[in-house]
């Protein structure tokens, strides 16, 4: 899916494990993803002593198709401008180990429920993100989130991430940091936030709105099944 982010386990310690880990399966270690946004509860996994540099090799893919949206929408195949050479980019972006994640989500919960207290606490949504972390393969958590980074305005990106994550420690102050994970997660704000069960329990009724806020907070699914969606 392009402009997406994805949440993803490996064994290595490495950004974009789907890029530079030969043993990466979307199928199993793709957590989750969501489209134009990072989820709100994927950041509360991580701290600003977290982001992590590295410089990620780009082999060149002879077969590789590329697509843009067409008049109507629609994703229509594209010609690539030029042969496609390997590259070697410098890349930021959240990882920690798998354990690290989930006790910073746990400690996050509390921050996050004052943080937006008008729209509700979050200790359900946060409990089904937690299993379904638990549950991948790997004992690395990171976020792929170049596709966001890419919608922004070139240099803005990566401050207002390290400004919401610090925000979840009591770093920023509080009303800049709960615009900064608004912005990031995309959240159309003033609403309740919508119930942890409310996918498992049916959507009859369901205003876009509130579907629009759930899936900001937690992800959809990928491949792998995730707790808070109903099994296949």
């Amino acid at each position: 899916m392009p402009n997406s982010s994805y949440l993803c386990a490996t064994d290595l310690k490495s950004l974009y494990p789907s890029t530079t880990d030969a043993s990466f399966t979307p199928e199993t270690d793709v957590v989750a993803y969501d489209v134009r946004c990072v989820p709100l509860l994927w950041l509360a996994m991580f701290r600003p002593a977290d982001l992590v540099t590295q410089s990620i090799l780009i082999e060149a893919d002879p077969d590789a198709e590329y697509f843009e949206f067409g008049p109507d929408g629609d994703l229509v195949p594209v010609e690539a401008d030029e042969e496609e050479q390997d590259e070697i980019v410098e890349a930021t972006a959240p990882l920690t180990t798998k354990d690290r994640a989930l006790a910073q989500l746990d400690a996050a919960v509390p921050v996050l429920n004052r943080l937006f207290a008008s729209e509700g606490p979050l200790d359900g949504h946060a409990a089904m993100l937690r299993k379904a972390v638990a549950a991948a393969p790997g004992t690395h958590i990171t976020v792929e989130l170049d596709e966001i980074e890419g919608l922004w305005e070139p240099g803005t990106f990566q401050p207002a991430l390290r400004e919401a994550l610090a925000a979840l420690d009591g770093a920023a102050g509080p009303e800049a940091g709960r615009a900064r994970l608004i912005e990031l997660a995309q959240l159309r704000a003033g609403r309740p936030f919508p119930p942890a069960r409310l996918l498992l329990d049916g959507t009859e009724g369901v205003e876009d709105d509130d579907y629009w806020n759930f899936v900001r907070l937690l992800g959809a699914n990928f491949h792998a099944e995730v707790p808070w969606e109903p099994s296949n």
